[in-house]
């Protein structure tokens, strides 16, 4: 194969890199690793694995769930099966955290974090703020351990917690001490039949919530007001047709300045990108 002068000094790193590591067969190893991100060797190879891509995807497997990456918010995550793909839906988070101007320094928990989209995007954003990444699910945490391990590498850093919200318990230590809770939780009703991708090859709990799809959204906002610091924010992702009962559960733990945020250039016919935010009132606490 023929590679530049540029494409050489990486290789040569790489493999610098690999035997630091430990990594017993390194030259098989940086062989595999070219062959897949730089130059494909055996372009028929090439052509018989892309013709079984194509066969997964038209039995509707996700594209990242194939590609084994996805891209969110310019950072390069990694997914598989049995971990929610990161959508583009969700920016609609980052684009409301780059006009809110919160204060400096705050602690930010990113609650059902799968994959660690949300939160990494945050921190990487705002790294002045400390971001810990709330994950219960064994699958998906162990891939939100490989992005953080991942991205550290260009200066992107969070903490993982491996945590069911529904135990009060574990997050004694955050008591009135969060500025900012976001999340994406499952928000789906159990009834509502999905596209093949959500329905039948991503994770139930990833998808699912009760019977009118708030119950993990009930949870995470009774959680919230017993973390949150006064001023402290709360956003939640959700359906659109679930604006109204999200606003009416913000209003029922008595946060302010609630508001629905629908962001139509990254909606698509798989959804809508819509997220409620509130705020934790001066001398309102749990």
């Amino acid at each position: 194969m023929s590679l530049g002068k540029y494409e050489q000094e990486v290789i040569a790193q790489a493999r610098v890199m690999l035997e630091a590591a430990g990594v017993w067969d390194s030259d098989s190893d940086l062989n595999s690793l070219v062959d897949r991100f730089i130059v494909r060797a055996d372009k028929q190879r090439a052509l018989e694995e892309f013709k079984l891509a194509v066969s997964e995807r038209c039995n509707r497997i996700p594209l990242g769930h194939i590609l084994g990456t996805v891209e969110f918010d310019e950072l390069p995550l990694v997914v598989g099966s049995g971990v929610f793909v990161p959508r583009p839906h969700s920016t609609v988070i980052h684009k409301w955290l780059d006009d809110a101007e919160l204060d400096k320094g705050i602690r930010a928990l990113d609650l059902c974090a799968g994959s660690g989209a949300i939160g990494l995007a945050i921190a990487r954003r705002r790294p002045d703020m400390e971001v810990t990444c709330v994950e219960f699910e064994k699958i998906a945490f162990n891939y939100l351990n490989r992005n953080i391990a991942r991205l550290a590498t260009k200066d992107v850093y969070v903490n993982a917690m491996q945590a069911d919200i529904y135990d009060s318990k574990t997050f004694a230590p955050f008591r009135h001490q969060v500025g900012l809770i976001v999340a994406n939780p499952p928000y789906v009703p159990q009834q509502v039949r999905l596209q093949p991708e959500w329905g039948n090859h991503h994770p139930t709990a990833a998808v699912y919530s009760g019977a009118d799809g708030l119950d993990l959204i009930r949870q995470i906002t009774s959680l919230a007001i017993t973390l949150l610091i006064t001023g402290g924010w709360l956003v939640i992702e959700h359906g659109e047709d679930q604006a109204h009962s999200v606003r009416e559960l913000f209003e029922q733990y008595q946060l302010s300045e609630i508001q629905t945020v629908i962001d139509r250039e990254v909606s698509d016919t798989t959804g809508t990108s819509v997220m409620t935010v509130g705020c934790l009132s001066n001398g309102v606490k749990a």
